[in-house]
Parts: structure tokens; C-alpha cells; sequence
């Protein structure tokens, strides 16, 4: 828009000119009717509009040239009004059009990722789809690369306590995924037994290392998934921090630890794809069908489910799976209970860790 009309407004200017000087020129043979005895010189200044509008007796040679005269300033003083006009509409339609890349821009580059202050701490149910066997799931967020989760079915008993860390924060948040898990159980103090250690290795090849009993012990090897990688029994924790922020497909490749006695300690379960269906309650909720290879089972066939997650921090809201994470469950049922941010959710993990022991016997 801003080229059309300096374009336009290029074309006035030279038309105002040329019309102006074939005026001038005009205005002078006219003067010359009327006096012959004008000098010869072009430099002799001429009233051109008392010429082209003064009312008196002429000739027809007089009147045609200024009936010609008049229509030369006619078209010159309408192209420098017009010219005036335009000069006031190119700022708006400058700004306009910088608004038009700025938005254009917005909508080629995502905005940046919204994450949960530190120290928050999410409270989550995890059942079969039906309600039993529930289990509290509590995701805390210590720092920007780190997670630790525990998971706690009633008090005074075994408790698990998974701590995860990640690398820096990338372009688009969901691709980030984890270095490291520890595995262990909730001690009387609140902190972690590790009992069992996972690493990835990039390079030369992606690897799961995984060692059992002590850190010192010899990693049992595991192709890694897909990038980026998540811990199905980690019960999603890792979308606190690297969840979708965006109404778009994606995937990631899911691994499960199975502990028991006939099974290897650690699945492969291959690519999740999720699928963006729609948003919902005022755009701060996105659904997603989650299928894939990871929940293709060969007996009972797709056992992927749906996913809702929050649109600004990525965490998940709901998830049904068909497909469980845990021995003894039949499917997967997430349900996010609370959200607890900053200072009241560092607060909120203390105490659920102190109260899970506290008064049981020794």
C-alpha cells in the first residue's frame, strides 16, 4: 500500500509540472494577443490566472487558449491537492503496514515459553480409569533443569521418590528432554535412598545407560527413544517444565521401567505422536489424541487415549491411556489436582514429605 501511493504520488507531481509549464507558456502567447509588443524573452512573468479567468472581449484564438489555459491549472492545482491528500494517508498506511509485519512476524515466531516459578509444586491422582489403586503424584520443580517427584499411596508406607535432570532450556520448550534419573525411595528424612540410575548418551549413539543397586555397577545398555525422550512411569512430570504451549502436532519417545522378576527392567516403547484436536474454557486448556507406535499393543491394538494440558505452562490437566505405566494397573488415569506455585509450593513439598512419615512406627 505504502509503494502504490508514493508511486501515485509520483505520477501527480510530474503531471502538476508539465501542466504548470505548458500553462505558463499558454498564459504567455495569450498576454502576447493582447499586447504584441511583449519582448520575445520566456523570462517576462506572467499573471496566469488573471490570463485564464479575466472576463473581456476576445477573439476565438484568445478564447481557445484560455479555455486551454484554465484546464492546464485546473489539472495542475488538482494534482497538488490530491498530492496533499495522499501526503496525509502515507503515514497511516505506513503504520499500518509496519503492524502488518509485526503481526506477521508474531505469527511466524512463537512467543516464548511461560515456565512455573521455582519452587512449584504440582499435586496429581494417577489410577486405573476407574478410580482404583489411586496413587498421589507430587511433581516439585527446585530449580530451571531439575524435577523430583514423589509418589505416595497412603502414609507409613513405601514411597518412591524419582529425581530428574534435564539440560538448558531450548527453542520450543517441548524439546527438551531429560540427562538423568535417579530412582530411589522416600527416607524418614525426607530425602532420597537412590537405588537405580538412568543416563542418556548422545554420542556417538543415543543410549539409555541403566544401573542397578550402586552407581558403581556396570550400565546395562538401551537404544534410546526418539527426541525428545519421556519416562512413561514417571507419570508425565517432565510437561511441568517441557509441555506443549502450542495448538500443534508433536511427539516424543516413551520409555517404561517394568519391574518385574520375567520382564527387562526397561521397555522401549518408541514414538508417541499427539495429535492437536481443539481448545477449550477460553483457550487455556489443548486437547490432543495421543496414539503411535508407543501405545500400538498387538493383542488389544491402539491404547493411546487423550491428553489435556495447560496452554501456558505446558503441564498436563488430564491424560487417559489405555495403556498402564505401572505393574498390577489396567490403564492410566492422570488427573491434576493443584498447582501450587513458587514459595507455597516449596512449602507444600516439604511438608507432604515430612507428614508421609511422621508418628509411623519405627
Amino acid at each position: 500500500m505504502v509503494l502504490i501511493i508514493l508511486l501515485v504520488m509520483g505520477v501527480l507531481s510530474v503531471t502538476a509540472l508539465v501542466a504548470w509549464v505548458l500553462a505558463i507558456r499558454l498564459s504567455y502567447r495569450i498576454e502576447r494577443i493582447r499586447n504584441p509588443d511583449l519582448p520575445r524573452p520566456r523570462l517576462v512573468m506572467t499573471n496566469m490566472f488573471a490570463t485564464a479567468f479575466w472576463k473581456r472581449e476576445a477573439g476565438p484564438e484568445e478564447l481557445a487558449l484560455q479555455h486551454k489555459l484554465r484546464m492546464h491549472l485546473a489539472l495542475s492545482v488538482g494534482c497538488f491537492i490530491a498530492m496533499a491528500i495522499l501526503s496525509f494517508i502515507l503515514p497511516l498506511a505506513g503504520q499500518q503496514a509496519i503492524e502488518a509485519e509485526q503481526a506477521a512476524a508474531a505469527s511466524e515466531a512463537p512467543p516464548p515459553a511461560q515456565y512455573h516459578p521455582i519452587g512449584t509444586t504440582l499435586s496429581y491422582i494417577r489410577s486405573n480409569q476407574d478410580g482404583s489403586m489411586p496413587e498421589r503424584i507430587l511433581v516439585h520443580i527446585p530449580n530451571a533443569n531439575e524435577l523430583h517427584v514423589a509418589k505416595m499411596v497412603s502414609p507409613c508406607t513405601d514411597a518412591a521418590y524419582v529425581i530428574a535432570r534435564f539440560g538448558d532450556r531450548v527453542a520450543g520448550a517441548v524439546m527438551t528432554e531429560a540427562h538423568g534419573l535417579v530412582g530411589g525411595r522416600l527416607q524418614r528424612d525426607s530425602t532420597q535412598l537412590p537405588q537405580a540410575w538412568l543416563d542418556l548418551t548422545a554420542d556417538p549413539t543415543r543410549t539409555l545407560n541403566v544401573r542397578l543397586g550402586a552407581l558403581e555397577t556396570k550400565p546395562i545398555l538401551f537404544d534410546a527413544p526418539s527426541k525428545p525422550w519421556r519416562m512413561y512411569d514417571f507419570d508425565l512430570a517432565e510437561f511441568a517444565l517441557f509441555g506443549p504451549r502450542l495448538t500443534q502436532d508433536f511427539s516424543f519417545g516413551l520409555a517404561l521401567a517394568w519391574p518385574e522378576d520375567s520382564a527387562p527392567i526397561l521397555r522401549i516403547l518408541g514414538e508417541a505422536k499427539a495429535k492437536f484436536l481443539y481448545s477449550s474454557d477460553g483457550a487455556t486448556k489443548n486437547h490432543f489424541r495421543i496414539s503411535g507406535p508407543a501405545f500400538d499393543d498387538v493383542r488389544a491394538g491402539d491404547r493411546g487415549g487423550e491428553m489435556i494440558t495447560d496452554a501456558t505452562f505446558g503441564h498436563v490437566i488430564e491424560a487417559r491411556f489405555g495403556l498402564p505405566n505401572h505393574p498390577g494397573y489396567g490403564n492410566f488415569l492422570l488427573k491434576l489436582v493443584k498447582v501450587s506455585p513458587g514459595a507455597e509450593g516449596e512449602a507444600a513439598w516439604r511438608e507432604a514429605l515430612m507428614r508421609h512419615w511422621q508418628g509411623c512406627p519405627a
